[in-house]
């Protein structure tokens, strides 16, 4: 009897999850902005084995993430296991995988101070213009999205020599814009927004370390380990 009223309030519970409406819309909004969390890769302390997990982990989540959009896209997972999907993603390379390469890459590959605002555009300008794009149109995205961009690249570059930390920060905001704003078939906005501004601020980077010119210190450092 205790069971068939444990099983018929396990059955009442599913019920009531199943009648909850979800707003896939809303949700990829939240997934976008959580995304910020990833730079705290850059406050893992720095230990050797520790060091070691930073290059493997982002590496093996990747591969896995491959391969699950692998089994997905061949119809082998469905795609309605996949909450917030597009229309048009049912078919081809996901955003997130987007989102997770370009992450990948930025993480071990750009100096922090490149990839730090970069990663913030996606996570949080990205939502925010798509928001801005849906209630006041599109001519207002291109201002509302770079004043966004621009500050996210003014703080990260706020111990730099004024002139310079506004050029790396209007460059970036403006690649980021046209990251976002400009689609290309097989490539997402996902992607986009955070590697060409990259790729942009990087080839200055080099230029500014060749004629000898001050770049700032990252701005998030390593935690400490006592033991």
């Amino acid at each position: 009897m205790v069971k068939v009223k444990i099983v018929e309030k396990l059955e009442d519970a599913r019920k009531i999850i199943n009648s909850i409406e979800y707003d896939p819309h809303w949700y990829r909004r939240v997934f976008h902005t959580f995304s910020a969390s990833f730079i705290l890769y850059y406050m893992l302390p720095k230990l050797y084995w520790i060091n070691l997990l930073k290059i493997w982990i982002p590496v093996a989540i990747l591969i896995f993430i491959f391969i699950l959009e692998y089994l997905r896209i061949n119809g082998k997972i469905s795609s309605n296991h996949f909450f917030g999907l597009r229309m048009y993603e049912k078919k081809r390379i996901s955003s997130y995988l987007f989102f997770g390469i370009a992450v990948f890459f930025l993480l071990l590959f750009f100096p922090q101070q490149i990839a730090v605002p970069c990663i913030l555009c996606a996570s949080i300008a990205d939502p925010i213009m798509g928001e801005v794009r849906q209630r006041l149109g599109e001519k207002k995205v291109y201002a509302v999205g770079f004043l966004v961009c621009l500050i996210f690249f003014l703080v990260t570059w706020y111990k730099a020599e004024l002139w310079i930390a506004l050029l790396f920060s209007i460059i970036g905001a403006t690649g980021a814009v046209i990251g976002e704003t400009k689609k290309i078939k097989w490539l997402d906005d996902d992607f986009m927004i955070q590697i060409l501004p990259a790729i942009l601020l990087l080839v200055i980077w080099f230029c500014a370390l060749y004629f000898g010119l001050n770049l700032p210190d990252p701005i998030i450092h390593p935690g400490i380990i006592s033991w």
